[in-house]
């Protein structure tokens, strides 16, 4: 049976593709998002692009669907909708936000040229039931995030063939999690024609990164709301055991967090005896925050499960080291160069080592970060990543244009 739908006709001057995400600002902000897909899609000037946006909510009554309409030349969407807690009917769920992303696009816009699911594991399954119904011409393309398909992988394992289909019907499937890799391809084949890397964009990449005399304090940014995930408690016994024996560097904690977050950060200091030298700065702006830190000694978070971990980007760039999580958030895509150093997460003993040797070796790795400065661009240049993204969708969408590029 054909259940391909029927949609009236749209300008077809240019592409038009379709975006599903949970990570996208929009003007209901339902949580604090990075700019990390915005900066990706409003950056990748081909084809006419319009964003869903989504957050769950667990109250039926309080789902909701606004057109936000444009932004940034993005058309969009912000869909709250119902859904269960720890993952109970994700798939049902899905398929009910593909119903109604489905009704608006018939309604608003036409037939979409290419479907990008910006996770598996869940907007990938909205965007296999979107694609089946339109047809074997709408192209699939699929983010892999480590954070969110670990948790589905490994612990819902009745979803593993339904992963493996949305994989075989993608046209392209971006790894932004290189740590996750391997995990993914034990249940899932490789497709090396298919697959490749895609890191996130950074604001402040470039190809010569300020050297400055840090001041002798180390930085972590985070919110503290978040402060579980993001290992606070770890890190602030790590830098309590450091502290012992190099009691003249500091800590600056920076980020937003709610009244009650910051108190409770704020008592956790004070118990380790750390409130002469661990403080509390709040939130910045992007701006003032790649000026202040070059100045820094280091930058240290190690936080449990991190999808990619843009700060950790945004530190390098500002010529700090690392300290970050092994086997999560930027691990993978710096093996090659020694500007930091990895611990497993929860590893307190580790996190302190790692503040020993980032602050007695500290010009080491400083003059490590500059002598991989190009490295490091070219790696994650944000011009680079967009136009391997354009040249992704020039080749699926208008092979001939794209030939003519080359």
């Amino acid at each position: 049976m054909d259940t391909r739908t029927e949609f009236s006709e749209a300008d077809t001057a240019a592409p038009l593709i379709l975006h599903l995400s949970a990570d996208y600002p929009n003007p209901q902000q339902f949580h604090r998002r990075t700019t990390a897909i915005q900066r990706l899609v409003t950056g990748t000037d081909y084809g006419r692009h319009v964003v869903v946006t989504m957050d769950r909510t667990s109250m039926p009554w309080k789902a909701s669907f606004m057109d936000c309409g444009e932004d940034k030349g993005v058309r969009l969407y912000s869909y709250r909708y119902f859904g269960l807690p720890m993952g109970f009917g994700l798939a049902m769920a899905m398929r009910r936000v593909a119903r109604h992303v489905l009704k608006t696009m018939q309604a608003e816009h036409g037939l979409p040229a290419l479907v990008h699911a910006h996770k598996l594991s869940f907007e990938g399954i909205a965007g296999l039931w979107l694609v089946e119904r339109f047809g074997p011409d709408t192209r699939l393309f699929v983010s892999i995030r480590g954070e969110s398909e670990r948790k589905v992988l490994l612990f819902k394992p009745t979803y593993r063939n339904l992963m493996r289909r949305i994989a075989a019907r993608a046209d392209k499937i971006y790894h932004i999690s290189a740590w996750f890799r391997d995990t993914y391809h034990r249940y899932v084949p490789e497709q090396p024609e298919k697959e490749r890397l895609l890191p996130n964009i950074v604001g402040n990449s470039t190809s010569k990164v300020p050297v400055k005399d840090p001041i002798p304090r180390f930085v972590s940014v985070f919110d503290l709301d978040m402060r579980k995930r993001k290992g606070m408690s770890d890190l602030l016994q790590g830098f309590a055991a450091f502290s012992k024996a190099h009691p003249g560097i500091g800590l600056d904690l920076i980020g937003p967090g709610s009244p009650e977050a910051v108190e409770a950060a704020k008592k956790e200091i004070a118990d380790l005896g750390l409130g002469g030298s661990v403080e509390i700065l709040g939130p910045m702006d992007s701006k003032t925050l790649f000026e202040v830190l070059p100045n820094y000694l280091a930058m240290a978070l190690v936080s449990y499960n991190e999808t990619f971990g843009m700060v950790y980007l945004e530190a390098l760039f500002a010529g700090l080291p690392i300290i970050y999580g092994k086997d999560t958030g930027i691990d993978g895509y710096l093996d090659d160069i020694d500007v930091g150093i990895g611990v497993k997460p929860g590893d307190v003993a580790g996190i302190a080592a790692a503040f020993t040797d980032l602050a007695e070796k500290s010009d080491h790795y400083r003059n490590q970060i500059v002598a991989s400065e190009q490295i490091l661009h070219d790696r994650f240049n944000p011009a680079m990543i967009l136009e391997s993204y354009r040249q992704d969708l020039e080749a699926i969408l208008n092979p001939a244009q794209q030939r003519s590029r080359m």
